[in-house]
């Protein structure tokens, strides 16, 4: 049987754990601290900056040396946007996707990027009504993890940086300052 996940570390600043018990602190000083936000989508979702005009060209029966010669791209470039044109539509849903969960979900950090890139491939599955329930799962696992349903969001701490200073600050130390402003 599996012990308890451990608790995150700015959930024991704000209860006053660390100070209680200042060798938990010190086990967790190297902690990474990662920048907020997701970022833009990943790059293979995003289509090449050519990718438009490469598929009217194809559409008029072009060859791939054909459309590589006539947008300056490499043979390659060209190959891999005829190949990927098939995708295209479901990318550019993953990108909207990922922007939108960028919007809703704002306390995530870069580090949660890959769990942010299944839960918009798993909510395309739903979208496009292929999901299976084994996904369907997964991905309600996954959006509870990151506080995008009810349950999950009482567990997610947005203080703040202010709050949570002041949460974190010596109750001696504020009395001290209210005093001297006074």
């Amino acid at each position: 049987m599996a012990g308890r996940p451990r608790k995150p570390t700015n959930l024991l600043e704000i209860t006053g754990a660390l100070r209680k018990n200042p060798s938990r602190a010190r086990a967790r000083q190297g902690e990474p601290q990662p920048a907020l936000g997701l970022g833009e989508p990943p790059v293979r979702w995003q289509s090449h900056p050519a990718a438009a005009q490469a598929y009217e060209l194809f559409a008029q029966d072009k060859s791939t040396n054909e459309v590589a010669a006539q947008l300056g791209i490499s043979w390659d470039e060209a190959r891999a946007i005829r190949e990927n044109q098939a995708q295209a539509a479901d990318n550019a849903k993953l990108c909207e996707l990922w922007r939108e969960l960028c919007e809703m979900a704002d306390w995530l950090t870069k580090a949660d990027r890959w769990t942010a890139e299944q839960i918009c491939e798993l909510k395309l599955l739903q979208v496009k009504r292929t999901i299976k329930s084994a996904d369907r799962k997964e991905l309600n696992s996954l959006c509870n993890k990151c506080g995008l349903d009810p349950s999950g969001r009482s567990k997610v701490n947005t203080t703040p940086a202010d709050a949570k200073a002041a949460a974190t600050a010596d109750p001696r130390d504020v009395y001290l300052r209210k005093k001297l402003r006074a």
